[in-house]
Order: C-alpha cells, then sequence, then structure tokens
C-alpha cells in the first residue's frame, strides 16, 4: 500500500508534535520565591508623613555582580556557585533587597516618627534627610538544607545624607531549617530583618 506524499507529512508532524509534547512533561515547572519583610509577621508600621518626621533614606543598595540573574545562587563547601534553573527569584534580588530593608527599618523604626525611603525616593521629596545608609551586600547566599551567609558593609551618613558618621561591617550566619528552597529563602529574609536591626541600632547610636 502506498502513502502519499500528503500523508507522509502528516505523519511527520503527528511524531514531531508527540516527541514535543514527552519533552515538555518531562521537563520540571519553574518555581518563583520573594525575600519576605518584618511587616509580614504583622508588625505595624508608624503613619508619620514626610511632612511631620525626620527622613531616613535607605540606599544604594549594592549586591555583588553574580547575584544579578534570575537563578537562585547556592554556593558549595569550597568556591563553586551552583544556579539552579528551576529556582528562581520572582523579579529583581537587588530591587527584592532594598524593598525588604525599607519596609524593616519602617517597622523597627516606628517608635521614633521617622520615615524611612529608597534613597531615590528621598530625593524627590525635597525635604531634608536626618540620614542616609548606603548598604553593600558583599555576600548573601546558601546552601539548602544547611546555611545562609550574609555578609554586608553599611555606612550612616548625616547632613542631607552627604556626611558620613560611621561605616560597620557584619555578618550573619542563619540556619536554614528545611530540606528545600522555600526553606532557604525564609532563612534568607530573617538573615535581613537580623542585619536590618543591627542598622537600627547604628542609626539610634549616632
Amino acid at each position: 500500500m502506498k502513502i502519499s506524499t500528503r500523508g507522509k507529512v502528516t505523519a511527520l508532524f503527528l511524531v514531531a508534535c508527540l516527541g514535543l509534547s514527552a519533552g515538555c512533561a518531562g521537563s520540571p515547572s519553574s518555581r518563583f520565591y520573594t525575600l519576605t519583610s518584618l511587616k509580614s509577621s504583622g508588625a505595624k508600621t508608624d503613619s508619620t508623613s514626610a511632612e511631620q518626621g525626620p527622613i531616613v533614606a535607605i540606599g544604594p543598595v549594592v549586591i555583588p555582580d553574580y547575584l544579578y540573574r534570575p537563578q537562585i545562587v547556592t554556593r558549595s563547601d569550597g568556591n563553586e556557585i551552583r544556579l539552579n534553573e528551576t529556582e528562581r527569584w520572582a523579579g529583581s534580588l537587588q530591587e527584592d533587597v532594598s524593598r525588604v530593608l525599607v519596609e524593616n527599618l519602617s517597622i523597627l523604626l516606628a517608635g521614633d516618627h521617622v520615615v524611612v525611603l529608597r534613597w531615590e525616593q528621598a530625593v524627590l521629596y525635597h525635604f531634608p534627610i536626618k540620614y542616609r545608609i548606603g548598604v553593600e551586600f558583599v555576600r548573601f547566599e546558601g546552601t539548602v538544607g544547611g546555611t545562609v551567609d550574609l555578609r554586608t558593609r553599611y555606612t550612616v551618613y548625616g547632613r542631607d545624607g552627604k556626611e558620613m558618621l560611621s561605616i560597620r561591617e557584619s555578618t550573619i550566619r542563619e540556619p536554614v531549617g528545611g530540606p528545600d528552597y522555600e526553606a532557604l529563602t525564609a532563612a534568607m529574609s530573617r538573615s535581613v530583618a537580623a542585619v536590618s536591626k543591627e542598622i537600627t541600632a547604628a542609626l539610634r547610636a549616632n
């Protein structure tokens, strides 16, 4: 029995579609994560407006170049950096870190009646800035089921964010406490909360 050319083309098309379907079915789907702030624990922020209270500006916030990627980065016991193609940040990690720092400081400084803004936003307000905090994340990764290693260097500026008052370094090691990336990102959030508390203490010491 002869098969027409049209029939052969149709058969090849069906085989290709089946192959693609099988490949897609076997590919794991990606999961997306964000950092969470102290706000998620139910802590209250102060309603002080920029006209009513002094402004604390956060920024710039800098992360290492190797973290500017959608994949969540983990590190081996040595110096090997590992990327998981299915475990990803929902957006920019740098933007996420900046957001969480602002939200955490807003909560921690609520009793001081200050306004905490990102540096770019604070400039737009045209109000005197009492303090500016520049934060450099020197290292920020961990291992699933292991420990998150957060190393930061933060500088406190006064007089409209220009006069350097103090510069400090921080090393935080936070146990992950779970076997998956959800536990890892939760531990990363806790480590950012810990450095937020250190920055709060540094501000109050000035």
